[in-house]
């Protein structure tokens, strides 16, 4: 299944259809935990951390979920600037 970036990055951009969990966990998907440690810090079970990361990459078309977080980035709904760069 091919994504359809224009419909992603378009005027109506997936960002409505995304929960403010499923934002939270790819937001710290894309920072680089894992969904044990970003359970934790979302004071969730890792299988309701898994759920909203499955049902994120559903919504947004993607193949797997690098490419849902990639997709996320591009149509601005997580940020991803390095929080280790000095600014």
């Amino acid at each position: 299944m091919k994504t359809d970036t224009k419909r992603a990055i378009g005027r109506s951009p997936a960002v409505s259809i995304l929960s403010d969990r499923e934002i939270r966990c790819l937001q710290l998907v894309a920072e680089g935990m894992r969904s044990d440690e970003a359970a934790n810090a979302l004071v969730l079970s890792r299988e309701e951390v898994n759920q909203a990361l499955v049902s994120a990459q559903e919504k947004l078309e993607a193949s797997n979920l690098m490419h849902a977080v990639s997709l996320a980035m591009l149509i601005g709904v997580i940020d991803h600037t390095d929080p280790h760069q000095p600014k």
